[in-house]
């Protein structure tokens, strides 16, 4: 899950405690800004984590 820690459209808190309460495999992945900012300001970190996730876990 990339959570961004600034986010007030997907609040932070709440993604945070759907990643707790979530089943492995998971793995958190925190961008620093708002909402937007892992699309992009952030979008080589979030990419990154999601492609190498995805990878793992389905290839």
């Amino acid at each position: 899950m990339i959570v961004a820690l600034n986010d007030a459209i997907t609040v932070t808190d709440l993604a945070l405690t759907a990643y707790e309460r979530a089943l492995e495999p998971k793995r958190l992945v925190t961008i620093p800004g708002g909402h937007f900012d892992p699309y992009l300001g952030q979008f080589s970190k979030s990419s990154a984590a999601a492609l190498a996730w995805f990878k793992e876990h389905l290839a």
